[in-house]
């Protein structure tokens, strides 16, 4: 058995690697260029590809802006970077820095802590600095935009699929406010159709180099253009794209996104988060500033879960859940507490029942732009079949019996359970009544429900 499970998995390996090599031609213009670099394909990845409905349902992830932030002072932006340390403010001195002191494993590991189901990572931020080293950059007579040797992208993949965590790389196609005039002229950026042609340069090396190690792309400022989209699906017809709608509150999805997203939220601020509203697109909340950089944990564990279970539960929430915003300093330290608060959300979301693998409830219908206030019970999500609802009990009634109107949806409930005790539950006109257990969970009691024939 095991030899034929061997043989199987040899043979689904060499056809994914055959036709990715097929892909890669067709991406690089079909001139031979060929593989240059190490192409990873290790691990999961080989039969377990992380398209479109992986992040449809997907519930909860990591976005990290780790960077080498460099800009113009005649231009007048500077939003700030990656601080070397707690207590130092500075930038690292150079991209080769910041990816030589870049901790992949530890990193990778910090992720799965929190149970994040993928992570989106700056490849560049402010000023176009790349975290790899680049012959497209080089070749622009930009060496100093890119590494030397240090590779970022190179140390998470390694990292990362060692616990099955896909990658998305985050890019600003439209930085050039941010770029001096004479890097500008040299990438060819002096134009929107110059600067998109520099960008399908970039993204050919990028999949030249990691192959399915990268999962897809994060596009800010919003986005690039259609052929760029159309060069990413060619080089991998699987990959996800995420365009950035930005800071207003706007629920259309992008064309040319798979996803709505937006960066609309915020940060996640001290005190209960059932006071934040929820929505449906791709919730980016900053747990502190979106990078390092001297601040500390403002909340604990419970409140990111709570939010996440209810993000998760929101109405139409198939734009990968909430992705959680933090990072580490240069150093690879973290700002206070922020690790440990990620390790502990990590630990509740594993504890509870209900989150992953679940869509938004359509029995009990969550709907966005509304914060959960102290007379709701909670929020369900369900299986994708509907079989099972769970119904995540965030307020527990005072007297101990939790009602529930009909069903929106017309299921109909034959056994209601908390964990391995079964729960009394009545019908009640249209709805139920269900006799909470004689201990609550104060973070979330998690009442399973199983449907029957109606």
């Amino acid at each position: 058995m095991a030899a034929g499970k061997n043989m199987k998995r040899s043979f689904v390996c060499i056809l994914i690697c055959l036709s990715f090599c097929v892909s890669l031609c067709a991406c690089a213009g079909g001139g031979g260029a060929g593989l240059s670099g190490p192409v990873v394909l290790g691990g999961e990845y080989m039969e377990n590809r992380f398209g479109r409905a992986y992040f449809e349902r997907a519930r909860v992830g990591l976005f990290t802006h780790y960077t080498y932030a460099t800009y113009d002072e005649s231009k007048g932006t500077d939003w700030g970077g990656t601080w070397y340390s707690k207590d130092d403010s500075r930038p690292a001195s150079s991209p080769e820095e910041a990816a030589a002191m870049f901790d992949g494993e530890e990193y990778a590991r910090t992720a799965h802590d929190l149970g994040a189901e993928y992570v989106v990572f700056t490849l560049a931020h402010a000023g176009f600095n790349l975290l790899f080293p680049s012959e497209t950059m080089k070749a622009a007579g930009c060496p100093h935009k890119c590494t030397e040797k240090s590779d970022v992208v190179a140390k998470l993949i390694a990292g990362l699929d060692k616990y099955g965590i896909p990658l998305v790389l985050y890019l600003p196609p439209n930085d050039s406010h941010d770029i001096s005039d004479g890097d500008l002229k040299k990438m060819g950026w002096r134009s929107d159709r110059a600067r998109m042609n520099f960008l399908k340069k970039l993204i050919r090396e990028l999949y030249e180099r990691y192959g399915y190690g990268i999962s897809g792309f994060w596009f800010d400022q919003g986005g690039p253009s259609e052929d760029v989209c159309d060069l990413v699906r060619e080089c991998d017809p699987d990959a996800v794209i995420f365009i950035n709608t930005g800071v207003t509150a706007n629920t259309e999805k992008h064309p040319l996104s798979d996803f709505i997203v937006s960066e609309y939220y915020g940060s996640i601020a001290a005190g209960d988060s059932d006071a934040l509203t929820t929505h449906y697109s791709q919730v980016n909340r900053q747990i502190g500033n979106w990078w390092a950089s001297g601040n500390s944990a403002p909340t604990d564990a419970r409140s990111i879960y709570r939010y996440s279970v209810r993000t998760a539960a929101t109405q139409g929430q198939f734009n990968a859940g909430v992705a959680w915003a933090c990072g580490p300093y240069i150093d690879q330290t973290w700002e206070d507490g922020v690790r440990e608060l990620l390790a502990q959300t990590g630990g509740l979301l594993r504890l509870h029942e209900g989150i992953y693998g679940t869509v938004p409830g359509k029995s009990y219908v969550t709907a966005p732009d509304v914060p959960l206030e102290k007379g709701d019970w909670g929020v369900s999500t369900e299986s994708p079949d509907g079989s099972t609802v769970y119904l995540h009990v965030l307020n527990p009634p005072e007297d101990g019996v939790l009602t529930l109107p009909a069903p929106a949806d017309g299921k109909r409930f034959v056994k209601a359970e908390y964990g391995s005790q079964s729960l009394e539950m009545q019908r009640d006109g249209g709805g139920y009544s269900i006799v909470m257990p004689g201990t609550c969970d104060p973070t979330d009691t998690v009442i399973r429900l199983t449907a029957g024939s109606p």
